[in-house]
């Protein structure tokens, strides 16, 4: 077996010492083009350092860089940061001693470019600034307080990107945002959300992304305020202090609401509130499971006066499944509910192939909340779909249930790859028959501090068929 993992920090460090010797110092507004490369390493920001209009820095993978306290990286109009890593050779942006918190990452003008790739950022991150676009792919931000965020942007991607022990990732003010593929876990402060966009504009996409662990009080896993069109699909949300979905308004009554918010296909389990829609905000539901929450849904209106119609409001929905939850449905005052075809536990919510039925959740104390045989939601939902969510949802370094991602045969060898969660150990089995006779043990994946691209190699015929496991 070989696989593919992100360097530890510690690794990091400890190939880094002695290399100071050599170190290339750098400071102030750089010249022109500029390159840093491993010849240079490490690079040590002594000060903040400033790409001019019209000028390109490039940071080729397997450079170092050591940033003192404070200092930042910027990228003014017209300037671009290309950060430039590979699988195999990342881009390090560590503090200059010990774990000193720097600043930022930056880009901020008309025409400023910040492009993250194949990087790992400890104690400082990115921010895009005034009319920036950003990048940020395949990336490792952790141990930071403002881990990823921005102001006025104008488009930022995030993609494959592990954000781990930190405060919080926002978007304020126009940005719009696509986040795919992305784990983000391990928030620390009170009052802080996993991923905040706020008065957003239409067409934000938040897909295919895992969302855990908030030890933080009042911490939201996805929270929209003032926003537009959010579309949230696909993604996996436990174990936060608060709302695993929050959709309203700023700081009062009369600020602009969330409209036309979709959470499609998601799994929200173990938080106190799975969505939470308040104060004129709309949105729609279809195929989500919230299980083992305090509040399934939680309808209401946040801010004085208390008026018509100035609740939450689900305008439409269908295929859904809320169980076992404290209260799986709570609409206060001043807010409504519109859904079909979905099973609400507790209610006899009105509307055409509603239920109100236990679903047989498969294993919900090991949070396995596929339907077992037998489940009454089984092609009951619209066009005789299963309701709840479809598995496996998140992201695919953090699924909800394992996955094997290819299985290629090349010049007489079997290369299986699968992503393997740091939180889970995996068994990768193999057999002669597509039936599963006899399973052999191909390789067993423990747990680990960081998730895991596994691939498995042998003899084709070690076997041709072959099945992921994990307890």
């Amino acid at each position: 077996m070989k696989s593919a993992l992100r360097l530890a920090c510690w690794l990091c460090l400890n190939l880094a010492a002695g290399e100071f010797g050599r170190a290339a110092t750098v400071g102030g507004m750089l010249a022109g083009n500029t390159v840093w490369s491993p010849a240079m390493n490490p690079v040590h920001l002594t000060n903040s350092v400033t790409v001019p209009g019209g000028a390109t820095l490039t940071v080729q993978a397997g450079t170092l860089v050591r940033m003192t306290n404070g200092v930042s990286l910027a990228a003014q109009a017209d300037a671009t940061i290309d950060i430039a890593g590979t699988a195999d050779n990342p881009v390090l942006v560590f503090p200059g001693a010990g774990t000193n918190a720097w600043g930022t990452i930056n880009g901020s003008g008309n025409n400023s470019y910040v492009t993250i790739r194949h990087a790992e950022l400890a104690n400082g991150g990115i921010n895009f600034g005034s009319r920036c676009t950003g990048l940020v792919e395949d990336s490792y931000v952790h141990d930071v307080r403002s881990a990823i965020g921005g102001s006025s942007a104008r488009f930022v991607t995030l993609r494959r990107v592990h954000v781990k022990n930190y405060g919080s990732v926002e978007f304020n003010n126009g940005i719009v945002l696509l986040a795919e593929d992305s784990l983000f876990e391990g928030m620390t402060a009170p009052d802080s959300d996993a991923l905040e966009i706020q008065n957003g504009p239409p067409g934000s996409i938040i897909r295919r992304c895992t969302f855990r662990h908030s030890t933080g009080s009042n911490s939201d896993a996805v929270d929209c305020n003032g926003s537009t069109n959010v579309f949230v699909h696909d993604c996996l949300i436990y174990d936060f202090s608060d709302k695993g979905c929050s959709f309203g308004t700023a700081t009062a009554f009369n600020q602009p609401a969330s409209v036309g918010m979709i959470v499609s296909n998601c799994l929200i389990y173990r938080v106190d509130t799975g969505l939470a829609v308040k104060d004129k905000s709309t949105a729609s539901i279809y195929h989500d499971t919230l299980a083992d929450c305090t509040y399934g849904i939680r309808l209401y209106q946040k801010y004085n006066p208390q008026t018509l119609d100035q609740g939450g409001h689900i305008n439409l929905g269908w295929n859904n499944l809320i169980w076992g939850n404290g209260t799986d449905v709570l609409i206060a005052t001043n807010s409504r509910m519109t859904v079909t075809y979905s099973d609400i536990g507790g209610t006899n919510m009105p509307g055409t192939g509603n239920l109100n039925a236990d679903p047989l959740f498969l294993n919900a104390v090991q949070a396995d909340y596929r339907l077992a045989p037998g489940s009454p939601a089984l092609g009951a939902g619209k066009d005789s779909a299963n309701l709840g969510a479809q598995f496996p949802v998140g992201a695919p370094m953090a699924l909800s249930h394992p996955r094997i991602e290819s299985a290629t045969v090349n010049n007489g060898v079997v290369h299986v790859r699968f992503w393997a969660d740091s939180e889970k150990s995996y068994t990768l089995s193999a057999s002669d028959t597509v039936t599963g006779d006899t399973w052999r043990t191909a390789t067993n994946v423990p747990t680990r501090p960081l998730p895991v691209l596994v691939e498995y190699s042998a003899p084709a015929a070690a076997g041709g068929f072959f099945r992921l496991q994990t307890p």
